[in-house]
């Protein structure tokens, strides 16, 4: 967890750094920084891989120093380096922070011993009638509820970045119930609590963590309130008179029932230990981080559906895309081998034809060559693999799998043949020279996975199948569909062949047969798989 502390003449703030922070005057940074000489967008710190971060400058008129050394380009942010915005110091911290929690283990009786109060937090999600409210003190407590409430969405906004978020809640809360210090914990999905949050009153304080006090809370679902007059010695101290009294308060956050987490702040103080109506409002920003984590998992839901969504249908007809959002259609990202036919057509005479063709109508020849063909894949329930310049690559048995992939891949060549003819037909009515394809198409296994960076990964496949697939197409002549001898074994005499010369590969020769069309009437919706 990276953090940024900011100093200015007003005090320190702090903000937990995700992926990209623009900071800067402008209120729609993620860091806003209202100083004197900060420009409105002033510096980028961004993640570069995983608790690494790196600042650039974005041509402030001041610039931006990092351990008082102008900067140019992008520099690498190490633990405890000061980064000067004019005339605003920050100090960037790494993970180094959230790695010096002292666990404490009292026992459970040690724990009740402490406890002042509890509250659950459901009674926290409703306000008093207007009928029922019978004094000020009511009346103000709620209107602090709201007052908070409207605060923290303010804060917040629309952020779905849920360290961000609960880093806005503890500053918040320290407002209105100042403490030493206060973390936030998440439970993951192993049932383990994680720290995601915290903030110290002091900088270089160590955080120390009840262990037993998290699990009571988690335990039992509702908030604590803990007083302990002396916390170094314990609770048998005599005199009670200005001994500072060690308070705490552990609040779960809850959505509906399922446990999300727990908010813990804790402080020393003589004269102005925490309170019953303090717990109060500390469930209620429970309740409210609640909302926040639950509705930013639910729109990082939604986007992740979507891009998923946008993804897959570039490589796969409409229909499978959904089967893969839905989960219907698995898709692994670990990889595993699996056999495949692979479809390869490649445009005769291409680099002739580049030459003779501007760009801009080179590119819109392509791009409508392709358009048929991809449809042609779709309609027979393949994957758009890759376009290779002139050629396009397309797979049948990943992701999804048929008992008839190779006579779905050879079906689907014949169709595009087909498709090309009928382009030609729009092309010499337009006076320009026809387009000729050949194809080539082969079985075997390949290794089918999620490949490529974090940012830019994608499903595809890997095997020696694809380089063949390749020569067995260089070897088709304009209107000619080539197949290896793999895949006329799985047609089953489907389609009507004719034998043709081995194509050379690497040290031997692959067995091909030309294929010359359907050798019966097809049934009238031979590729339904969907339904």
């Amino acid at each position: 967890m990276a953090k940024l502390y900011i100093f200015t003449r007003r005090g320190r703030s702090e903000y937990n750094l995700v992926d990209h922070n623009v900071l800067g005057r402008h209120p729609k940074n993620r860091i806003k920084v209202l100083e004197p000489g900060v420009s409105k967008v002033h510096c980028l710190i961004s993640a570069e891989d995983e608790q690494i971060y790196s600042v650039r400058d974005l041509g402030s008129r001041n610039g931006t120093f990092v351990n008082d050394k102008r900067i140019k380009g992008k520099v690498v942010l190490n633990d405890g380096d000061e980064v000067r915005l004019g005339n605003t110091r920050c100090l960037f911290r790494d993970q180094i922070d959230a790695l010096n929690i002292q666990w404490t283990e009292e026992t459970p009786e040690e724990i009740e011993g402490y406890v002042q109060h509890k509250v659950a937090p459901r009674k926290m999600n409703k306000f008093f009638p207007q009928n029922n409210i019978i004094d000020d003190e009511m009346l103000r407590s709620d209107y602090e509820r709201l007052r908070i409430s409207f605060e923290l969405q303010r804060d917040i906004g629309f952020d779905l970045h849920v360290d961000f978020i609960l880093g806005c809640v503890l500053d918040r809360v320290f407002e209105f119930l100042e403490f030493d210090q206060g973390i936030v914990l998440l439970i993951n999905n192993r049932g383990e609590f994680n720290v995601h949050s915290f903030k110290l009153k002091k900088l270089d304080a160590a955080l120390s963590v009840s262990r037993t006090l998290i699990e009571s809370v988690i335990q039992e679902g509702l908030g604590m309130l803990l007083a302990n007059p002396n916390f170094a010695v314990g609770k048998d101290v005599n005199d009670f008179l200005d001994t500072p009294v060690h308070s705490s308060l552990a609040v779960p956050i809850m959505d509906e029932q399922e446990l999300m987490g727990v908010i813990l702040i804790e402080k020393e103080d003589t004269y102005t230990p925490y309170r019953e109506r303090d717990l109060n409002l500390l469930s209620n920003v429970a309740n409210k981080t609640a909302m926040f984590i639950r509705n930013s998992r639910v729109a990082k839901g939604v986007t992740r559906e979507s891009l998923q969504r946008e993804r897959y249908r570039k490589i796969v007809s409409p229909e499978m895309a959904e089967m893969v959002v839905a989960g219907q259609l698995r898709v692994t990202e670990y990889g595993e081998w699996r056999p495949a036919t692979l479809l390869m057509a490649n445009i005769i005479g291409f680099e002739a034809l580049a030459r003779e063709l501007e760009a801009d109508v080179l590119v819109a020849l392509l791009n409508r060559h392709f358009d048929s063909l991809v449809k042609v894949v779709f309609r027979h329930e393949g994957m758009v693999d890759a376009f290779r310049g002139d050629r396009l690559l397309a797979v049948w048995g990943a992701p999804l799998v048929h008992d008839d992939d190779p006579s779905r891949a050879v079906a689907a060549a014949i169709e595009m043949h087909q498709a090309v003819e009928r382009l030609n037909h729009k092309r010499d009515a337009a006076d320009q020279p026809p387009l000729e394809i050949g194809i080539g198409v082969a079985t075997g296994d390949v290794l089918a996975a999620t490949m490529g960076s974090v940012r830019t990964q994608r499903y595809s496949i890997l095997g020696d199948v694809a380089t063949r697939v390749e020569a067995v197409c260089a070897a088709a002549r304009a209107g000619q569909l080539m197949i290896a001898a793999e895949t006329h074994q799985a047609l089953h005499g489907r389609f009507a062949v004719e034998d043709a010369d081995p194509v050379k590969f690497k040290d031997t020769a692959i067995p091909c047969f030309e294929v010359l069309g359907d050798s019966e009437a097809p049934p009238d919706r031979p590729w339904s798989y969907l339904g």
